[in-house]
């Protein structure tokens, strides 16, 4: 029974990683603040008595989180950095670029998530978030004017309602599927139709966002993600099933 574990053994904690902790806990205790700069590795490593391999390590991965950036020059070295949510972002896109995250799982995630972003900015929505969605709009006409079938403007419409949300995880979030959503669909068969039907559905949240109906817009969006499926599917034949040409970009009806 006691040979089971002979093969097997407890990895003692990486110097570096005891250097980070310390570290990390003098952040969020306010004893190292946003701009202060470290003392040098050589002092770091003194103080604590271990290798400056050790201590710049640790440095290193602090930096990879988002906690610390280096400066270099004359008056450079490592100063504190508040975390950024652009960091969350970041590692959604490098988890698909890595395909430790699917396709299926973005459209997913975006299916679920949408219904209740549209209906959270509705509630939250300011005059300047109308302006950018409208301005959103009337780039993807001018765009389509002009024959171009690019998507990525269409798909910062989504990220325009997220921050309407007022909520930095929510954004940070759909800046990522955006990213993430721009590369997918450089692979679909898209073309001059979809783009218009996508347009369409955009004209019709911003009807919902500006007259604040909720109900209409969470099914909108809903609906909209089984014409991204057709999309995927190639299937495009019918209708959206509502007029969009009432709708001006300035949200009144003509």
């Amino acid at each position: 029974m006691d040979n089971i574990f002979q093969n097997f053994s407890i990895k003692k904690d990486r110097v570096s990683d005891k250097i980070m902790a310390v570290l990390e806990q003098a952040l969020r205790d306010g004893s190292l603040k946003e701009g202060d700069k470290l003392p040098t590795e050589e002092k770091i490593a003194a103080q604590f008595k271990v290798s400056k391999v050790a201590v710049r390590e640790a440095l290193r991965e602090m930096q990879a989180k988002g906690l610390i950036r280096k400066v270099r020059g004359m008056y450079g070295g490592n100063f504190v950095s508040a975390p950024d949510m652009k960091q969350v972002g970041d590692s959604l896109v490098n988890c698909f670029q890595f395909g430790t995250l699917t396709e299926d799982e973005v459209i997913d995630f975006r299916q679920t998530l949408e219904p209740v972003l549209i209906k959270t900015a509705i509630r939250r929505r300011t005059e300047e978030d109308l302006a950018a969605l409208r301005a959103n709009i009337e780039a993807c006409e001018k765009e389509m004017g002009n024959g171009e079938i690019k998507l990525r403007k269409h798909i910062e419409f989504h990220v325009l309602i997220a921050k309407a949300c007022h909520n930095s995880l929510f954004t940070a979030a759909m800046e990522a599927v955006a990213e993430i959503f721009d590369d997918i669909a450089k692979t679909w068969p898209v073309n001059e139709k979809n783009k218009r039907q996508d347009l369409d559905y955009n004209y019709k949240f911003y009807d919902c966002i500006l007259h604040r109906r909720e109900e209409e817009a969470e099914k909108l969006m809903k609906d909209h993600f089984e014409l991204t499926k057709k999309i995927l599917r190639e299937d495009l034949d019918g209708p959206l099933g509502y007029d969009t040409a009432g709708i001006k970009t300035n949200g009144e009806k003509s």
